[in-house]
Order: structure tokens, then sequence, then C-alpha cells
């Protein structure tokens, strides 16, 4: 498809064509597994161009070889940045233990030896450096010690080499990576905390196979059939997907599960993000009369959430509200919100081993969690959510809201409401 300089479609409708594009020319062929209410769509593909319209966002795609993690990726950044789809590939790094930091964001330009006068050291950038779209492809090959590297990157937004700071700008970040094998290592806590979304990539199914059987052209040559993006088109989709509106339901419905998997009544300060040795899984919960209730997910999984879920949470439900041209609702939040949290989370495996889950099914597990949250949230907790609410506005005197929360065996109003009034007496 060709647009003429003349006449630029708006980028949602080019998103539009570039989604068709990908399945006509068999680059992307996928069933939809991911229901938005009565939607239905491919969750590799719509969260991997959602992550495209974000900034700063990390998407990682973790599924087996030849699953079109790598390649997909190149293919939309080709489209977005407006590259061939060469040009995409050399831009990526890949994980292997010998990469070293020199072949991966610069390295110090050896013509300044021969220069007399003192002057700061020169860093030759690489074009991954540069480049305003990074993918880290097979993260999990970098050892423990490299990961730190991308980890800062997503920190701090800058890179660093030599005494020398790189500020890129604006990024989208990508990974890939594959199940645990002989060379790969494991991802470090506190990098998979600064992944905003994790999404399986499936094999073909027999009838993907078949359409994929028909392709005979080249993928670098399919892709320059691709849509192009202008630069204004890219750097307009943050400004576009801002302008959906969470609801305030969805807002309320967000802390509540983040609350629900963090709260924990023998933690300190009740934050379970605080445990170090101490789990739900090594028994930390004994004897509590939350543990083995189904509606309580305090005790199911052994991490807490930190505050970045919150904000991945808000930024995905709106960028998937728009990609689908619909409110960002419950129905999105419910969509988005296991793909946000199961990366972070281990459940215990007293449950996730059970059926229907055999251990190997933990990102449904967490949708059901999801669904018991958002769930308790409109409907049982909705008179303590009202009084709580009143006594912040001041519409109720605070011993009073105290008093009537203190019926509720809810962990939100026994370890949060009522300690948050207290600090308002």
């Amino acid at each position: 498809m060709h647009y003429s300089p003349l006449f630029m479609p708006d980028p949602k409708e080019k998103i539009e064509d570039l989604i068709r594009a990908l399945e006509e020319l068999r680059l992307h062929v996928a069933r939809k597994d991911l229901a938005v209410g009565n939607q239905r769509i491919n969750s590799q593909l719509y969260f991997s161009i959602a992550n495209a319209c974000l900034r700063n966002r990390a998407l990682l795609l973790y599924g087996g070889m030849g699953a079109n993690k790598t390649t997909l990726v190149n293919l939309l950044g080709s489209s977005f940045l407006s590259l061939s789809f060469s040009e995409v590939e050399d831009q990526m790094v890949t994980g292997y233990p010998e990469q070293t930091e020199e072949k991966m964001v610069g390295f110090l330009d050896p013509r300044q030896w021969m220069r007399e006068a003192e002057e700061p050291c020169t860093v030759l950038w690489t074009p991954w450096s540069r480049s305003r779209w990074k993918l880290i492809n097979e993260v999990n090959r970098f050892p423990g010690g490299k990961q730190n590297l991308f980890l800062e990157i997503l920190q701090k937004r800058k890179i660093s080499y030599a005494g020398q700071v790189y500020e890129p700008g604006d990024t989208c970040y990508y990974l890939t990576m594959n199940p645990e094998f002989s060379a790969t290592y494991p991802l470090d806590e506190a990098l998979l905390d600064r992944i905003s979304v994790c999404v399986p990539a499936f094999q073909p199914n027999f009838l993907a196979g078949l359409a994929l059987s028909e392709r005979e052209r080249d993928v670098g040559e399919l892709a320059e059939e691709l849509p192009r993006f202008t630069l204004q088109e890219f750097d307009s989709l943050p400004g576009l997907v801002a302008q959906k509106e969470i609801e305030p339901q969805v807002e309320l419905a967000v802390l509540c599960l983040v609350r629900d998997f963090t709260l924990c009544e023998r933690a300190p300060s009740y934050d379970k993000t605080q445990l170090s040795s101490a789990r739900p899984s090594r028994g930390l919960c004994a004897g509590c009369h939350y543990s083995g209730n189904p509606e309580a997910i305090c005790w199911q999984a052994d991490e807490g959430l930190s505050d970045r879920v919150r904000q991945d949470l808000r930024s995905f439900s709106r960028a998937l509200a728009y990609l689908l041209d619909r409110e960002a609702d419950l129905e999105v939040l419910k969509a988005v919100a296991p793909y946000v949290i199961w990366h972070r989370i281990n459940p215990i495996r007293s449950i996730i081993d059970r059926p229907p889950y055999y251990g190997a099914r933990k990102l449904a597990f967490v949708a059901e969690l999801v669904e018991k949250s958002i769930n308790r949230t409109m409907n049982e907790r909705a008179d303590m959510n009202i009084i709580f609410s009143r006594a912040v506005d001041g519409e109720t005197s605070v011993w009073r809201a105290m008093e009537e929360l203190s019926i509720f065996d809810d962990p939100i109003a026994r370890l949060d409401f009522i300690p948050s009034l207290e600090q308002m007496r």
C-alpha cells in the first residue's frame, strides 16, 4: 500500500491498514486468543502495536523459537520508523554470553588518541543506542551481570559509557525471550518489574501453517509493502492514546487490584514487597484466617506489586482502548491486567500445580485472580468504598467511618482503609 504525501491518513487508520497488511501478506497469521468484551484479537500483535503507541514502556514476547517474536517486532519497526526491514534488523542487539558492552552501546573513538589537545572522550554510539526503537533479542541469553545494563537503561532512560551519557529520547522498548534452555539465564526480578507487559508468542496452528506455506516471497521484500508512518504520525501516537480517559471505576479497580496482591497482615507495614525470606510459599500464611480463602488473593502469590504495575495498567488500558476504538473500561482492564502482572509474581505451587493449571498455565491462573479482584471491588466492596470515600471527602466523620469499616473482613478495609483514616484523625 502506497500513500501520497498530499494525503496522510489518520495514524489510527494507518494502524488498521498495517494490521490487515500483516495478515494479507502472511507476515503475521495467528489465532485471536484474547477477548476484550465482545471483540477478539491476537494478543501478540495488539500488545506489540500498543507498545508502539506508548513511550518508555517495555514489552516482552515470550515463546519458543520460530514463534514470530523477533520478526514481528522488526516488521513493526520497519513500518513505524519508515525504514527497510534490514535496517531495523541491524539495529537490534542479541543475547549471548560473549556479547560485549562495546558492541551493544558504543566504543571510544580511536581517532581521538591522535589529537594533541586535551578534550573529553568521544564515544561512537551504536545504531541501537541512537534508535528510538530498541529490541533486545533473546534477553535471557545474557548473563545476569550484562542484564544489569538493560535494567539501568530502562530505569534511567539514559545510556552511559566511559563517563559519557547518551539520551535517546522517548523510546519503544521490546524484548524477546525463549523458555529456559541450557544456554539461558534467569531474569533478574528488578528487570522483570521494569518490563511493562509480557505476552506469550505461540507456534502457528494448523490453519496458520497452511497460510504461511502459501507465502513465497522473502519477508524483507514483503515488508516493503507495509504502510509507512511519518515521523509526525509516529510522534503523535502517545498524545492520541493519552486522550483516552480512564473511567473512575477503572481507576478504583486498578488500585484495589494492586493492593489485593500487595497487602499482607504479617508483612512490615502490611506490604508484601518488603518480604525477603518469609513468603506465603514458605509458611508465612500458616494460621492466617485469609489463607485458603479463594476470594483472598494475598496468600496465593509470593510477591506484592510495585506502583509501576498501576502505571502500566493505566497506560496499556488506554493504548488498547485507542486501538480498538472503545472506552478504557473494565473489560479492557480485565484483558490487559493478566499480561501486566503474570511475569512479576510466582503463584504458590500448591495451587498452580493442580488442575486445571498443571504447573503450566500461569497466565490463566493470574487472569482468574484479576477477575476475582475486579468483581469483588465492583460488588462486595461497593459499600466499604463509599464509606471510605465519604470520610476522605469530609462528608462523614473519620471515627464513624472507621467503626463502619471494622465490620468488613476484607484486607483492603482492615489493612489499608482503616490505617489511612487513623492518620487523618
